[in-house]
C-alpha cells in the first residue's frame, strides 16, 4: 500500500462500491458509550420489555457486528448524540450518516400481563432510562410480577399454571372454603357447649343455698305461713266433737288456738294411718310417713289445702273402711240431698234464686243446712241469697256448708234488726244435730248485707237415709 501524505485528501468511497480494507475505529473523545452500544443497549431493554429476544444490528454488507465490551453504565443527563457512521464505509470529509437501524415491532403481548413498550422510532434511549432499567432488573425477587404476568419467549412452551399441592396447604396459602366453614362451626359448637355446662353448673351450684342464706329463710316463712293458716282454718271449721290427726308441731299450733287437746292424734316416725279420725291434716312431715297412700287409699277427699309445692298442707276427710267405702257413702247421701233439695223448692216459706235453686236440686248443699232452713221456714218466711263452701281447695264432691240468708223480712212484719234477731233465735234452738256453728253478718261484693250461717266440717253421710255419724268415728249399732 503506499503512504499515504498529510496533505493528501483521502480517497472517497462511492456507495455500493465493495469494501477494500478493513474499517477504520470511530475516533473516541471521551469514555462515553459509542452509539452502536446504545443502540444495542436499547434494542435488548425494547426487547425485554416486550418479551421477544434482543436482535443483532448488522451491517449494510450482511454481516454481523461484532459486540463490543460493555463498559459500566453510569447516570447521565439524557443527551441526543448522532448517529455513528457505519463501520462499511470509507471515512471521507463529507460524512454521511447512516440510518438507525430498524427495530421490528415486538410480539403482541396480553393486556393482562402486557408492560408498557417503547417505540422504535421514539429515538435513543437515554443513560438515564437504561440505568433505570438495569436497577429494576436488579430488585429483590419480592417486586419481581408473578410468572402469569410475564410473557414466554418464543418457541419456549408456556409455563403450566401453578396448582395447589395435594396434601396439607402450606403456610400463606388459601384453605378451601369448606374446611375453614367447617372448623369455625366446630369451634363455634365447642363454644356453645362449655357455655352451656358452665351455666348449669353455676344454676346447680348458686340453686343450693346455705342455711341461714334469704332463699332459705323465704322458704321457712313460706311453710310457716301455709302451717299457721291450716291451723287457724281447722280451729275454726272443723267440728270438735271429731278426731284430728297431725304431726307434732301442727298439733301444738291446733292447741294453741284452742282446738281439744284429747281429740288430737300426734303422728310420728312408728305411727300406722290413722283410721280412727275423722280428719287428717297432711302436712309435708306427715307425707313423708305414708306417702301418696294416704290421699289415694284412706283420705281421696280435701276439705281445705293451704300453701303449695313442697310447703302444701291439705285437711282432707279420712275413713277407717278406705277410699272407696267413702265414695259408695258419699254417692249415696248425694241422691238424698238431690231429694230433699228439690222438696225445699215447693215450700212456699222459702225463696230461692236461681243459682241456688240449681245447687238445691243437684244435691250439693249440706243435709244439715237442709234441716235447719226446713225448721226456721215453719216459723217465719226467709230469702236464701246463695249457698257456699268456706274450705279454699276443696273437693268437688264436698257439700257445701254454708248459706247466706237475707236480712229483711219479706212479709214486713219485722224491721231488720228484729228479723235478724229472729233468724238467731230459732237457729239457736234447733236439734244439735243440725244446729249449725256460727251465724255472722257478712257483707257481700255488691254490698248486700246477709246472715251467712254454716255447719261444721266434714260433712255427715246418710242424715236421710240409714243415721251415720262423721266419716271416721265410731258408728253406733
Amino acid at each position: 500500500m503506499a503512504e499515504e501524505q498529510p496533505g493528501r485528501e483521502l480517497p472517497q468511497r462511492v456507495r455500493g462500491e465493495a469494501r477494500t480494507g478493513p474499517p477504520a475505529p470511530a475516533p473516541s473523545s471521551s469514555p462515553m458509550l459509542s452509539e452502536e452500544l446504545r443502540q444495542r443497549m436499547r434494542a435488548a431493554v425494547i426487547a425485554e420489555r416486550s418479551g421477544a429476544p434482543p436482535k443483532q444490528d448488522e451491517d449494510p454488507g450482511g454481516e454481523a457486528s461484532s459486540p463490543e465490551p460493555v463498559r459500566p453504565v453510569r447516570a447521565r443527563t439524557a443527551r441526543r448524540e448522532p448517529p455513528a457512521r457505519s463501520a462499511a464505509l470509507v471515512r471521507s470529509e463529507a460524512p454521511v450518516r447512516s440510518e438507525p437501524p430498524a427495530v421490528s415491532e415486538p410480539p403482541a403481548v396480553p393486556k393482562a400481563a402486557a408492560r408498557p413498550t417503547r417505540a422504535a422510532n421514539a429515538g435513543p434511549i437515554a443513560e438515564d432510562e437504561i440505568t433505570e432499567w438495569l436497577e429494576t432488573t436488579a430488585k429483590p425477587p419480592s417486586s419481581v410480577k408473578p410468572p402469569s404476568a410475564v410473557k414466554p419467549l418464543s418457541g419456549a412452551a408456556p409455563p403450566s399454571p401453578l396448582k395447589p399441592p395435594a396434601g396439607p396447604s402450606a403456610a400463606g396459602s388459601p384453605r378451601p372454603a369448606g374446611r375453614s366453614r367447617a372448623r369455625r362451626m366446630t369451634r363455634f359448637a365447642a363454644v356453645v357447649l362449655i357455655i352451656g355446662v358452665l351455666a348449669v353448673a353455676g344454676v346447680t351450684y348458686f340453686g343450693r343455698s346455705p342455711a341461714g342464706s334469704p332463699t332459705s329463710a323465704a322458704a321457712a316463712r313460706q311453710a310457716a305461713e301455709a302451717r299457721a293458716a291450716a291451723a287457724s282454718w281447722v280451729a275454726q271449721h272443723v267440728s270438735r266433737d271429731v278426731r284430728v290427726s297431725c304431726d307434732p308441731v301442727m298439733c301444738a299450733a291446733l292447741r294453741a288456738r284452742g282446738f281439744p287437746p284429747g281429740e288430737l292424734l300426734a303422728l310420728g316416725s312408728g305411727s300406722e294411718v290413722p283410721v280412727s279420725s275423722a280428719v287428717v291434716v297432711e302436712t309435708p312431715a306427715v307425707l313423708s310417713l305414708f306417702g301418696s297412700s294416704l290421699a289415694t287409699a284412706w283420705a281421696p277427699a280435701v276439705l281445705a289445702s293451704f300453701g303449695s309445692g313442697p310447703f302444701l298442707v291439705t285437711v282432707r276427710v279420712i275413713d277407717r273402711n278406705g277410699a272407696t267405702a267413702y265414695q259408695t257413702k258419699l254417692s249415696a247421701d248425694l241422691a238424698d240431698r238431690k231429694t230433699a233439695g228439690a222438696a225445699l223448692l215447693n215450700d212456699q216459706q222459702i225463696s230461692v234464686p236461681p243459682l241456688a235453686s240449681g245447687q238445691l236440686t243437684a244435691g250439693a248443699v249440706d243435709s244439715r243446712l237442709l234441716e235447719a232452713l226446713v225448721f226456721v221456714a215453719g216459723h217465719q218466711p226467709i230469702g236464701i241469697v246463695q249457698f257456699g263452701n268456706p274450705g279454699p281447695g276443696a273437693s268437688a264432691g264436698v257439700p257445701l256448708r254454708y248459706v247466706d240468708l237475707a236480712e229483711r223480712d219479706r212479709a214486713r212484719r219485722l224491721s231488720a234488726a228484729a228479723y235478724v234477731k229472729s233468724l238467731r233465735t230459732y237457729l239457736s234452738t234447733a236439734d244439735v244435730s243440725f244446729r249449725p256453728a256460727s251465724m255472722t253478718t257478712v257483707v257481700l261484693p255488691d254490698g248486700q248485707h246477709v246472715l251467712r250461717v254454716e255447719v261444721t266440717a266434714p260433712s255427715p253421710l246418710g242424715v236421710f237415709g240409714t243415721p251415720s255419724a262423721p266419716s271416721g268415728a265410731p258408728q253406733e249399732s
